[in-house]
Formats: structure tokens, sequence, C-alpha cells
């Protein structure tokens, strides 16, 4: 499939890119800078990376409830109601003034991103027909590390330039403009087929009693990626700032700038009919690369080089948990299932985030990454199940 292509996705799909794309920018900026004001505030090299535990331990839990919710009451809705909510979390962060407060305010704020990202993926995952879904998921997977890449960077400047409470109501202003791009989507897809109609006919829509069955695999992948991910926001700026790097978001923007580079490429170029195959080495990667930031020689190269591998790595293993899933739900409870995938890798990437920072604080930062990698040997094993199970026969 090429780029020129893409319309085919209706403009739909656009607008939910495009909504996608800046409540990344928002939510990027906010993760890197909080532990940084929060250093400013007295708090240590731990303790600061916890709010980026808090946060995703909220949107874990939210997770359970925010995914039922949009099938029960549509997913737009859900939307709707995030940015408003998100935009109210902003403003709160502007006028805390003690560091423990911002923990107060990340739990609930995760449960609000969670409902954001369960929405989303369940309606785009409704939306793609069977046959482009995963170059469809590879497309639209290029808005959320495109936000990523540019939010830490935005948020850096932002903080440096303007101060910390006005760069958090600039972003609160931005995400209150989303209510109404949600306002522009649609209740029907470009074909005019309603958004929740249709799923995979290749492989068997799981109904409630099979969704434990398969969900498994997937969620113990997303679990073992999160581990170590969660890593990368709460100590990759701190490691630069402390050892001096001329651009302290290099491994925040670089793990975004991978996943879009490879997303495109992939989307561009096709995964085929079992994009599954290509699994087990985007893990593999993603190991090296984890290690990488704990051997390779150097500093801020060493952030760039392994950062950018490491997105490309985690976002294509990211979009074919996605394309794998959406393959199997029923078309009514795929905010279920979003939800109960999103549980495992945001507790993955809070649990993360909180453990890294013992041997982060206590034995450097290359031993951090150490341990940050070893989660990601534990997907191997997941992840060729998944491969295995998703072998359509020749004649399919």
């Amino acid at each position: 499939m090429s780029l020129s292509q893409t319309p085919r996705f209706g403009a739909a799909f656009r607008v939910v890119w495009v909504f996608y794309f800046l409540s990344f920018v928002a939510s990027f900026a906010l993760l890197p800078t909080v532990p940084l004001h929060l250093r400013e505030l007295g708090l240590g090299v731990k303790a600061s990376g916890g709010f980026t535990a808090a946060f995703m331990l909220g949107s874990g839990l939210g997770a359970l409830f925010t995914g039922p919710l949009g099938d029960r009451w549509g997913q737009a809705h859900v939307l709707k109601l995030a940015t408003v909510a998100a935009a109210a979390c902003f403003a709160c962060y502007s006028a805390l003034g003690g560091a423990w407060s911002f923990f107060l305010v990340g739990i609930p704020h995760g449960v609000v991103w969670s409902g954001f990202r369960t929405a989303t993926l369940a309606w785009v995952g409704g939306f793609l027909l069977e046959e482009h879904r995963a170059d469809g998921l590879a497309i639209f997977g290029m808005a959320a590390p495109g936000g990523g890449a540019l939010g830490p960077v935005l948020g850096v400047w932002m903080m440096s330039h303007l101060g910390f409470p006005k760069m958090m109501l600039l972003l609160a202003a931005l995400s209150a403009s989303l209510f109404f791009v949600v306002g522009r989507l649609p209740a029907a897809g470009a074909t005019g087929r309603p958004v929740h109609e249709g799923y995979d006919h290749a492989h068997p829509a799981a109904g409630a009693s099979e969704l434990l069955g398969w969900i498994l695999a997937p969620a113990a992948v997303l679990a073992c990626l999160a581990l170590s991910y969660g890593s990368i926001p709460s100590y990759g700026t701190q490691e630069a700032r402390d050892l001096g790097f001329a651009w302290p978001s290099a491994l925040v923007s670089c793990y975004g700038l991978g996943m879009v580079l490879l997303r495109l490429y992939m989307g561009w170029r096709g995964m085929g009919r079992d994009p599954m195959r290509l699994m087990p080495t985007m893990l593999a990667l993603n190991i090296v690369a984890a290690f990488g930031l704990a051997v390779v020689p150097g500093g801020m190269v060493r952030h760039i080089l392994c950062g950018t591998l490491y997105g490309a790595s985690f976002g294509m293993a990211h979009t074919l948990v996605w394309t794998y899933a959406m393959a199997r739900v029923a078309a009514d409870r795929r905010g279920s299932a979003t939800g109960a995938l999103y549980f495992s890798y945001d507790l993955g990437i809070a649990v993360g985030s909180f453990l890294m920072g013992f041997p982060m604080e206590h034995l450097g930062y290359r031993w951090g990454w150490v341990a940050a990698a070893l989660p990601l040997c534990a997907a191997l094993p997941a992840g060729r199940k998944m491969q295995s199970s998703s072998q359509l026969p020749a004649d399919s």
C-alpha cells in the first residue's frame, strides 16, 4: 500500500489521527517535565520518577472501566469527556505548590488518559477493514510516537522559557480544544458502515468466554514491553540533564522518531498476509536497543542511536499486538478488550518506572538500563506464541 492510497481510510480516520497526535503532544510534554519540576522542588531521582508510575497506575486501572464504558456509551462520548477532564488536570498542575500533590493529581489524570487511548483504539479497530487493518494501524500508529517525539521537545522548551505554571495552562488549552476535534468524528466510516460492525473473518471473533484464552499472550508481551519502557520517560531526560547533554530530550524524542520512521515505511510497503511473522524480530531488536543504552559508549549519541532503534522496534511490536487483538475480538467488545490490554501495558509502565528508580539512583543510569532490558527477554516466548497462532492456512 502506498501513502497515496491512504485516503481510502476516509476523513474520519484523518480526524481521529490528528486528535490522537495532539493528545500525545500534550501528555508527552507533561511526563518528562514533571519529574524535572519535582527535582526543582527537592525530590530525588527515584521519587521524581514516581510521577510516571502514579500516572500510568491510574491509566492502567482506569482502562478496566473506560474500555467497557466506551462499548456501552459510545467511544466518541468517552473522548469528549476525556478532553474536558484532561484540561482540568493540566490546569490543576499549574496551581500546585507541594511536590507530593502532583502524585494525587497524576492518578486521576491517568484514569482520564486511559479514556483517550481505549476509546481511540477501539474506534480505529472497528473502523479499519480487515484487509487493511495491519497497514492502517501502522499508519495510525505514527500519531502517538509523532506526538511523543514532539511533546518532550516542546515541553522542555516551554518549561525553560515560560515556566512550569504557564506551560501547564497552555497544555490545558490544547486539551480543551480537542473537544471540538472529536466533534467532527462521525458515527460511520468512509464506507458508510457503522464503526462497530464487521471484524476479521479469517479468525473467529472472541466473545466474553473466549476473551481470556487468547488475550494472555498479547497481554504478556505488552506487560514486558511496558516494564522496560517505563524507565524511558522517567529517567532518560534526567540522565541527559545530569550528564549535561545539549539535547536533554534526545532519548524520548528519538524513541518517537524511530516509531514514526519504521511505521511510515511499513505502512507504505505493506506487511503482507502474515504481519505477525515480524514479531520475534522486533522483540529481538528491542532487546538490542535496551542493552545498548547500558553498554554503548558515549552520551547523547548513545541516546540518539539506541532511542531510535528502541522506538522503531517497540512501535512495530506494539502495532502487531493490536493487529493480532483486533482480529480476534467481537465488535461489541473491542473497548473491553482494549481496556484489558491497556491495563497490562499501563500497569507495566507504572511498575517499571517505580522499580527502575532503585538501580538508576543507587547503582547509576547504566545499570538501570540493564535492569530495563531484562523484561524484554521474557516477551520472546509469548511473541512466538502469537506468531504461531496467527498463521493461516495457504488457501484461506
